[in-house]
C-alpha cells in the first residue's frame, strides 16, 4: 500500500490558539469538561483541535471520543483561519496507519456535510472501519464554491475495543427511572417541556421485541446549537415512523429537577460507559445495536439509517 511521510506533521502544524476557536464554534456539545473512563462522569462530546499554525488553510476538529477497531462513524468540523466555521464544503478524506514516523495508507473516502437544526456549527460524517488500534492520521483535503482549500492532516488514536456498547453487540438492561404523567417526568427529566420517551424502562423496551431509539442526553443543561436539538431529533424520528419504533430518553445526569446538574451521572451512563453526550443508539428487535451516533446528531442524517433499522426488522 502506498506510504507517507507523516514526520512533517508535527513541525508543519505548529498550535493554533484555540481559546477563542472554542467559543466561536461553541461545542459539539455541551462543553462540560470531564475525564475519560473508567471514571463515571460523562463530558461532553468535546473538541479536538489539530495543531495548526496561522498559515495553515485551516484547523481540523475530531469531536469523537469513541473510535475503535471494526466501522465507525467518523466526525470532524473545520475552522478557517478566523476560526469560524467552514460549512457546506466538499471534503476528501485519507485515512492512514501510522508507524515510526510513516503512514500507511488504509483507505479514502467522502464527508458529508450535515447541519440541519445545528445552525453554523454543522458536522461532517464519514462512515470507514478501521483495521487495526493505535496511532492513526487523517488527510483532509476540501473544496468549496469551487476553490479548492488545500488539505491539512490530523492524527487521533483508535482502540481495539469500543467503549461503548458496539455495533452488533447486545445492551446492558440498565435500571432507568420512568414516569408517565408531566409531574412524574418533571422530577427525572430536565427538558422543558418535558417529552414523554420515559415511559419504558431498557428491560421493558428489550422485552417488547421491538426495535427502539435510545437517547442519553441532557437537554436542559445542554442548549447549544449542536447538543441542545437531539432530542427534537428524536421527537422527529417518532413524528415519522410512529409507533413503529419505541422511544427512550436516558437523562444523563441525576436529580435534574434539582436545577444545574451536580455532575453526578446516572448509573446507566456509567453501566453504558459513556465518555461524552449527547449518544443516540439504534436498538434492533433482538437487542443489538444497529447503529450508534455520538454528537451532531440530525434528522438528515438519522432518518436513513432509523429506515435502515426498519427494513432489517421486516426482511
Amino acid at each position: 500500500m502506498p506510504h507517507a511521510d507523516w514526520r512533517p506533521l508535527a513541525g508543519r502544524l505548529g498550535r493554533r490558539p484555540f481559546l477563542a476557536s472554542l467559543l466561536g464554534l461553541v461545542a459539539l456539545a455541551c462543553q462540560q469538561p470531564a475525564p475519560q473512563p473508567p471514571s463515571p462522569r460523562p463530558q461532553s462530546a468535546g473538541l479536538k483541535p489539530s495543531a495548526s499554525p496561522a498559515s495553515a488553510p485551516f484547523t481540523v476538529v475530531l469531536p469523537a471520543s469513541d473510535l475503535a477497531v471494526g466501522k465507525n462513524r467518523f466526525l470532524l468540523a473545520l475552522l478557517d483561519q478566523t476560526n469560524k466555521p467552514i460549512s457546506s464544503a466538499e471534503v476528501r478524506l485519507r485515512f492512514f496507519k501510522l508507524e515510526g514516523g510513516q503512514g500507511t495508507l488504509k483507505g479514502e473516502g467522502e464527508a458529508r456535510y450535515y447541519g440541519t437544526g445545528l445552525g453554523d456549527r454543522g458536522v461532517y460524517v464519514a462512515r470507514t472501519a478501521f483495521d487495526a488500534p493505535g496511532a492513526w492520521g487523517v488527510e483532509v483535503a476540501v473544496r468549496r464554491d469551487g476553490q479548492d482549500l488545500g488539505a491539512a492532516r490530523h492524527s487521533f488514536e483508535v482502540q481495539a475495543d469500543s467503549l461503548t456498547p458496539a455495533l452488533g453487540a447486545g445492551i446492558p438492561a440498565s435500571a432507568i427511572p420512568t414516569a408517565t404523567s408531566a409531574a412524574e417526568i418533571e422530577k427525572i427529566c430536565s427538558a422543558r417541556p418535558v417529552d414523554d420517551f420515559h415511559s419504558l424502562s431498557i428491560a421493558d423496551a428489550l422485552a417488547a421485541g421491538k426495535p427502539f431509539l435510545l437517547l442519553f442526553a441532557s437537554p436542559g443543561f445542554c442548549r447549544s446549537q449542536t447538543c441542545g436539538p437531539s432530542l427534537q431529533v428524536v421527537q422527529g424520528l417518532r413524528d415519522l415512523h410512529g409507533d413503529r419504533l419505541n422511544y427512550l430518553h436516558v437523562e444523563v445526569y441525576q436529580d435534574p429537577d434539582q436545577g444545574a446538574p451536580g455532575l453526578k451521572p446516572v448509573p446507566a451512563v456509567v453501566e453504558w460507559n459513556l465518555p461524552s453526550e449527547p449518544w443516540l443508539f439504534l436498538v434492533d428487535a433482538r437487542g443489538k445495536v444497529f447503529d450508534k451516533f455520538e454528537g451532531g446528531i440530525t434528522v438528515e442524517e438519522t432518518t436513513p439509517a432509523t429506515e435502515a433499522l426498519l427494513g432489517a426488522t421486516r426482511s
